[in-house]
């Protein structure tokens, strides 16, 4: 995995724990990742991250993950207006994007009337 998109890194991280069926994975930090495991931490997707080692947190995940899936990627970046978003499947989902008011579900962002780059989709 190229060090380089650490929300990828992040993304397969926690497919692969989800996949083994880990209680806790480590990934690298970023801003970006701290504000996600933040957002997923409200959204009862983690139960709580810490700082580890040097530039690792250590998320603790729950039960309620089946799958991320990364939507924007570095070679194509997917931007998207809060009218236009794209349904998660079977509406059980949320889209996670990143926007000028900060890492937001789609709800918030409609509410918002605000829209940015979607990361991914966790379902």
């Amino acid at each position: 995995m190229s060090m380089f998109d650490l929300m990828s890194d992040f993304v397969a991280r926690v497919n692969n724990a989800v996949t083994a069926q880990k209680s806790t994975v480590k990934v690298l930090k970023n801003n970006l990742v701290t504000q996600v495991c933040k957002k997923l931490v409200k959204l009862n997707y983690f139960e709580s991250f810490a700082e580890g080692e040097d530039y690792e947190l250590e998320v603790v995940l729950t039960k309620n993950i089946t799958k991320l899936t990364r939507i924007s990627k570095p070679g194509k970046r997917v931007y998207t207006g809060f009218e236009k978003f794209p349904r998660v499947i079977g509406g059980k989902g949320w889209n996670i994007i990143t926007s000028s008011k900060g890492v937001l579900t789609n709800f918030e962002a409609k509410e918002q009337k605000v829209g940015g780059e979607l990361l991914f989709q966790i379902i």
